[in-house]
């Protein structure tokens, strides 16, 4: 008896103890991937001004780096993909024909979320003062809201997610600017609603536009600044599939889950475009061309702003790209810019409320 008792604790020891140094010795082969789609806790040193906090981030390292996350996570995913389940306790929402929504923006879109009178006037406050005296050296400006994805796609919501009002906050933003500022302000929430009914401009495994949607963004712009009518032939482009998006990430069912909505525009004009000049992780970005508008660009935005960018270089021989929250990282006075575009994902346009510095 005491033989077997024994022989139970060495079991039990080896069952508690012997998955971390060998997920730790064979971890390429076993395949380790970053399937919550963030950036990993270091390991927190203990000092004298961190006691009270090194719990909580030890706990959250230690959450990180814990041996077989992974394949758990996506064991369990995956039981809930085949069975029709909800992503319940994740920041993923299951909609309808295989679209992923993203959940922080549920409020939003239900009508909840609302901006008061204060923080849209703190919003126009801000973005004149950014935008005047930019103006002031010869510099056109606008605001771009790109829609969160559930306001394009509402009829792919699961119907028990119910909306109070379709008036976003985007929608309050257009409303209170308009008639206030001598700049536009475009939402092209309607514009890309009808073109979904016949082509793809979000990705159906992400929260972004695909190239389809920022090229309608880089249409709407350019007539903006020059006055010409909007373009409404369509480019040529071709889909591609390919692995599931930062939401099928984010579930670590990137291959269970692939993406179908891909689109890589045609440009057909013979205008050469370089690679662009990228610093400190895409927070600057150049883009160069030669196209025949010898124009300057500021563009100042989120990852929204790749996919437009991508087609708007096709306009202008020159893009700089500023991610939100980063403009100290470069001189305004110095730029010069013809254009000026502050361009956000409708989830994103807290940031105006707090300014741009």
């Amino acid at each position: 008896m005491k033989k077997n008792g024994i022989l139970f604790l060495i079991c039990f020891f080896i069952l508690i103890f012997a998955p971390v140094p060998i997920f730790y010795l064979f971890r390429e082969q076993i395949g380790y991937k970053n399937t919550e789609n963030k950036v990993l806790s270091e390991f927190p040193e203990l000092s004298s001004e961190n006691f009270s906090t090194w719990p909580r981030r030890f706990e959250e390292w230690f959450s990180d780096i814990l041996p077989f996350k992974t394949q758990f996570i996506e064991l369990y995913r995956g039981f809930q993909l085949r069975s029709g389940l909800d992503f319940a306790q994740s920041d993923v929402i299951r909609g309808n024909d295989s679209h992923l929504f993203y959940r922080t923006t549920v409020e939003n879109y239900k009508g909840i979320s609302r901006f008061t009178d204060e923080e849209l006037e703190k919003i126009r406050k801000n973005l004149e003062g950014l935008f005047g005296p930019l103006q002031a050296q010869g510099a056109d400006c606008l605001l771009y809201i790109a829609p969160d994805k559930e306001q394009v796609y509402h009829s792919f919501m699961p119907s028990i997610i119910r909306r109070i009002s379709t008036e976003s906050r985007a929608d309050q933003v257009v409303d209170y600017l308009t008639d206030r500022v001598n700049f536009p302000v475009l939402y092209p929430k309607t514009r890309l609603m009808e073109l979904s009914l016949t082509q793809p401009v979000y990705y159906t495994t992400d929260t972004h536009w695909n190239n389809l949607g920022g090229w309608i963004a880089a249409t709407q712009v350019r007539s903006a600044f020059t006055g010409e009518p909007e373009t409404k032939e369509l480019p040529q482009f071709h889909y591609y599939d390919s692995e599931g998006k930062d939401l099928a990430g984010m579930l670590g069912l990137s291959e269970q889950i692939p993406e179908r909505n891909g689109v890589a525009i045609d440009h057909n004009d013979g205008i050469n475009v370089w690679k662009p000049e990228t610093v400190d992780h895409g927070k600057l970005q150049r883009f160069m061309s030669d196209a025949p508008v010898k124009k300057k660009m500021l563009l100042i935005g989120d990852s929204f702003s790749e996919y437009f960018m991508q087609s708007a270089i096709h306009d202008i021989t020159e893009i700089h790209f500023v991610t939100y929250g980063e403009l100290y990282r470069i001189d305004l006075v110095q730029e010069s810019p013809d254009y000026v575009v502050i361009m956000l994902v409708e989830r994103n346009l807290p940031f105006l409320v707090h300014g741009f510095y």
